[in-house]
């Protein structure tokens, strides 16, 4: 029992920590097709951040159908990245691309940077 039980408390400790680091951050995640906006993000990215929880702490996770697609870790999405920054003319690529970009599928308009994305969900 004396074994079993520290082992109890890491496994709660470790699941504590993740149910309430998952309440910080958007979770809904909806296809490409009915989404009001993509939002292409890299883990550790501090700017990405910042719009998941203007997303999260303004409850537009529950007024927008949102496409999450982190972009460091998955090369998939990288390939939709660069697909997708294509269809923005008004984004100088010409230095990379990098993250936080919002893409509004329905008008076909791009949003680089926390400061963007966040002004244009304002206006939802």
């Amino acid at each position: 029992m004396k074994k079993i039980l520290p082992l109890i408390l890491i496994l709660v400790t470790i699941g504590a920590y993740f149910f309430f680091n998952s309440q910080k951050t958007v979770t809904q995640n909806f296809s490409d097709s009915e989404a009001d906006l993509i939002l292409f993000w890299g883990e550790g990215c501090p700017h990405c951040e910042n719009v998941k929880n203007h997303i999260k702490d303004n409850g537009f996770d529950s007024r927008l159908k949102i496409s999450l697609k982190e972009v460091y870790l998955n090369k998939n999405n990288q390939k939709l990245l660069e697909e997708t920054v294509l269809k923005c003319p008004e984004i100088d690529t010409s230095a990379g691309i990098g993250v936080p970009l919002g893409f509004d599928p329905k008008n076909s308009k791009c949003f680089y940077g926390d400061t963007p994305i966040i002004e244009w969900l304002n206006t939802k």
